[in-house]
Formats: structure tokens, sequence, C-alpha cells
């Protein structure tokens, strides 16, 4: 059995299996590596040949813990991994990674000796941003050139430079002895969407192929170049590209009901928790503030140790559900920050200390997956997974 190759550090631990027994707080998310690996393994395959895989790992991997998944990416083929803020670059760096690690947004000047001394790849997308690294390579002298990023803004309106002055960054970096045009990229708009029947993501990928065009009838050429997301990816538009730079389908869900994840891609997170109480309710009963739920049965509840303090949203309150013995209990009055009631289903004998599914699961736990709660809640799944609070331990499951 494989075992860590860094410390986990808190709130993460790490066990070998789902059998080993949990001591800690009931409730917890299920971090299983061994899914994950599996999902870059079959995501891998999908890609063009010559198109290797960047693990998308900002906003702590999803939620998932973003050590634990870097690491496991990088065992298991990614060619470099993706964070948004330089902290989120320098944890991994602290954690022993020492994979390419490429920010992929707008950092601030005051922030980039800290990335050069991490050996952090900037995209730039500024002329302020690139002055500021061209000033701070001079103050350190690097050995080798600093290898950097041009963002091309092709039609999202984010981060980036219009195409003009992208190439015009391009150019000063590629004339710069100490710096590098170690890629040029551009992020899609409608990827994840059926809302592209004016062919906007064929205009985004022209725009980059014109800038890329430009700059080698100049000589200037890119060490990579990069455009697609997971959505763009599974609709198969990474062709030609340097690598994909691949996040929500990673974990295990899709960027759009629209859009199936390959076969054999499973979900790497389980929130589960245990029963801290069990009650019965009569008819006139109310259950939580505002008293919005009123029995009009004889019923039996379930209290649950979770609220939204722990990223369970309150848009759940008499709408969500959860699996317990394999059944369907519905979540009953509001959802309080640290606390949830739910109904227990009729036939089910439960005790306190009892699991709850409340999101993900194998087949046949019932519980939703993150699409229903986010579907729920009015909102996406990467939302949900990056809202799991962080007093949330993760519990993180290694396999063969």
């Amino acid at each position: 059995m494989r075992k860590a190759s860094g410390p986990v550090s808190a709130p993460f631990r790490s066990i070998p299996n789902r059998e080993a027994e949990w001591t800690g707080r009931a409730t917890r998310a299920e971090i299983d590596l061994g899914a994950f690996a599996g999902n870059v393994s079959v995501i891998r395959k999908e890609l063009p040949a010559g198109t290797g895989l960047m693990a998308v790992v900002k906003a702590n991997a999803y939620g998932h813990g973003a050590v634990e998944i870097a690491r496991t990416a990088v065992e298991s083929g990614a060619v470099g991994l993706g964070v948004a803020t330089v902290g989120e670059g320098q944890a991994l760096r602290l954690a022993g990674i020492s994979a390419p690690i490429l920010i992929l947004g707008a950092v601030d000047p005051g922030e980039v000796m800290a990335a050069l001394g991490h050996e952090l790849a900037l995209t730039i997308g500024t002329e302020e941003l690139l002055e500021a690294v061209q000033s701070a390579v001079r103050t350190v002298v690097p050995v080798a050139p600093v290898p950097v990023h041009i963002k091309v803004d092709t039609g999202l309106r984010r981060y980036g430079a219009l195409p003009d002055l992208a190439c015009v960054l391009a150019r000063r970096v590629d004339a710069d002895p100490l710096l590098e045009l170690d890629g040029l990229s551009t992020h899609f708009a409608v990827a994840d969407t059926d809302d592209d029947e004016h062919g906007f993501t064929s205009q985004q990928r022209t725009a980059l192929a014109q800038c890329l065009a430009r700059l080698a009838e100049e000589g200037i050429r890119p060490r990579s170049w990069h455009q697609a997301n997971s959505a763009a990816a599974l609709r198969h538009l990474a062709e030609g590209s340097s690598f994909a730079r691949v996040g929500l389908a990673l974990y295990g869900a899709s960027p759009s009901p629209k859009l199936p994840l390959p076969g054999g891609v499973r979900p790497v997170m389980t929130l589960r928790s245990r029963i801290a109480r069990v009650f019965d309710l009569t008819p006139g009963d109310s259950v939580g503030y505002g008293r919005g739920y009123r029995c009009v049965a004889p019923e039996r509840a379930a209290l649950v140790p979770l609220g939204y303090a722990d990223g369970y949203r309150r848009g759940l309150s008499d709408r969500g559900w959860m699996g317990i013995a394999g059944r369907k209990a519905p979540v009953i009055g509001r959802i309080s920050m640290d606390q949830t009631v739910v109904r227990l289903p009729d036939g089910v004998t439960t005790t306190v200390g009892d699991e709850v599914v409340v999101m993900g699961g194998i087949l046949g736990e019932a519980a939703p997956t993150v699409d229903e709660v986010a579907e729920l809640c009015g909102t996406i799944s990467y939302e949900i997974f990056t809202g799991i609070a962080a007093r949330v331990p993760r519990h993180v499951l290694r396999f063969d």
C-alpha cells in the first residue's frame, strides 16, 4: 500500500481505507486519492497525443486539499500544477512539491519577489506586471531565465491582454535575456455551454492562433501554448496544444450537465457525518428557527452536526436530503450554523453514532451528488466544493 510521501497537515488525516476507524469530528470530508489518481489517468487518455495534463489545484484543490491532491496528480502523470495565487504556490513548495507550478491569474506586483523565490511561473496580462517582473529579476539575477506566460484576452474579458498588446508583451519577454517565454494562453468563455451558436469558441481559438502565427513570423515561439479547461478538454478542443488545464473533471464532477464525464471518472469527495440525536416529533411540533417546518403527523427525526458554517448551504433548508441506511432522509426546518435536522425514512431503525452520507458517496448510499446539491442551491458544483469550510476535517483515503 502506498504511504504518504510527505506530511499531512491539520485538518488533514491519512488512513489506509474506509474500513479503518475514524476518530475525530463526526462531520468530515473523505478524499479518495485512489479515485483522483484514476481520474487523472482516464482524462490523460482522452487528450490528444502530445498534449499533457496540467492539474488545476487552486482554491485548496477545489476544497479537496491542495498538497495531497497535487502530490497525487504529479505521481499520476500531470506535467504541472495550476494555482490562482502566490500563497497557494508557496504552500505547495513548502510541502516539498517540485513540479512546475503556474499561477494562472493576476498577482500584485508586490508579490513578484515571493513568486520568483519559490520558482512559480507567472502569467502576465499587463504591462505593469511585466515591468515589475523585469525589475525583480534584475534584483535577484537568476541563474537561468525565469519562465513567464502571456495571457491573451480573446473574448472572456477577464484577466489578460488583448491580442495586439499580448504580442507586444511577448516580444518584450523574448528580448529580455533574463526571461523565457514559457507559454502563451487564453481561456474560453462558453466551452461549458451550448451557447455557442455564433462560434464564439472558434473565434477565440482563431484569435490565439493568429497571435502565435504573428509571433512565429518574427521568430518568436513560446515553449508551450494552452487554451483548454475541463470543458474544452471534454469537448476535444485541446488538439495541438501543449497541455490542457483540467480542474473540476479531475475531482469527478462535470463542468456542465451536457458534458458527460468519460467512463471511469469517479467522485473524489464524500461528505459524511454521524447522527448526534434521534427524537420523535408529534403533530404540531415545529423544527428550527422561525418554526417554518411543522409536523402534521408523527415523525422520527435525527440531528446531524453540520450546518452552513461548514459549507452546508442554508438554501438546502426543507429542500435537501441526506443518505441514511441507504435511504433518502429529507432536511426539515431551517439549517442552522452548526446543525441540521432530517426526517428519518419510514422503517429505518437508527441510533446515535450511525453514519450519515451528506453528499457524494458510492452507489446505493442515497446521498445527493455535488451537482444535485448545486442545483438545489441555484449555483454550480465549483462553489459547493470550494465552500466546504476549513473546519471540516479532510479524511484522506489511500489505496494501492
